[in-house]
């Protein structure tokens, strides 16, 4: 009788590199959300935007303090990088992609809040909400596959952050959404 053929498993990353990965993945986070929190009008979601950052960062700090956690590298593209990048003056349409909001637009004059989105709170949890749900899942891959009793602290504490903000996220939207 022929030898059956296993189907082909997904290979986890080494400990070392699922790590990285997931630290790679909440760094991205803080720098997205903080750029996220710099281009929105409403105070209330740059509160949205400036609280995942934050959370992020926590989960950042737990992985930074093990071996492999600050490595940097590649990792998967989890948050919408190239929709926050152009920067779109409201008055005449004028585009830049620079760090900072311009306090006067170069072409028409118009005052920095025309180079500001208009970000609904319901969006900016939906987005949280997203995002943070992939974060989660490569922290619990990352969870499945470290060996040392320090890392593997590390990610249960970033998968926890994760979790609550997840939790959070969904909720909020939630809320928001069913608000008129």
């Amino acid at each position: 009788m022929p030898a059956r053929s296993r189907p082909p498993s997904k290979a986890q990353p080494p400990s070392g590199d699922a790590l990285r990965i997931a630290a790679q993945v909440d760094r991205d986070g803080v720098a997205f959300f903080r750029r996220a929190t710099s281009l929105v009008t409403d105070p209330r979601v740059k509160f949205i935007f400036g609280r995942a950052a934050d959370e992020y960062g926590r989960a950042l700090k737990s992985l930074e303090g093990v071996p492999g956690g600050k490595a940097k590298g590649k990792a998967p593209a989890v948050f919408p990088f190239e929709a926050y990048d152009r920067i779109e003056c409201s008055v005449c349409g004028y585009e830049t992609t620079g760090d900072e909001i311009p306090e006067r637009c170069p072409s028409c004059d118009a005052v920095r809040y025309a180079f500001e989105r208009d970000v609904k709170r319901e969006e900016a949890w939906d987005l949280v909400a997203r995002t943070t749900k992939e974060s989660l899942a490569l922290a619990r891959k990352a969870a499945k596959v470290v060996t040392k009793a320090e890392a593997r602290d590390a990610v249960a504490q970033a998968v926890e952050v994760h979790r609550k903000l997840l939790e959070e996220a969904k909720e909020e939207h939630a809320r928001v959404g069913a608000t008129p």
